[in-house]
């Protein structure tokens, strides 16, 4: 099977079919993992500890990029697309690569609430 989408962040107007192939759903995975394992990260570090710090920074580089090697990658994107990724605002690009990922797994992307963060009684 396939899904189609519509990559209206970078001006493509024709939706772009992306099959549900392992390999594509494997990488799909790896970025929820990844994005998930960022945000545990975030949570815990000690901002007063410098090589902790230094070291979620380069997690988070390592995260943008592998951010935008994903969607390059899972849209089968040309040259001249790619940049346009590259030129995207970081918040954009990580929204993008969360619904790209959200339609390949078939799952509806929503905002938490405080309560299903466990921050609300």
């Amino acid at each position: 099977m396939t899904v189609k989408i519509i990559a209206k962040e970078l001006g493509i107007k024709k939706a772009i079919e992306v099959r549900e192939s392992n390999k594509n759903i494997r990488a799909t995975w790896e970025l929820q993992k990844m994005l998930a394992k960022l945000s545990i990260d975030q949570s815990q570090a000690d901002e007063a500890n410098p090589e902790e710090f230094e070291g979620l920074i380069d997690n988070m580089l390592d995260v943008q990029q592998k951010v935008i090697n994903y969607v390059v990658n899972i849209l089968k994107l040309t040259d001249a697309q790619a940049e346009k990724v590259d030129e995207m605002e970081f918040n954009e690009t990580m929204n993008f690569a969360v619904r790209i990922s959200s339609e390949l797994l078939r799952i509806e992307a929503a905002e938490a609430t405080e309560k299903d963060a466990g921050l609300a009684v």
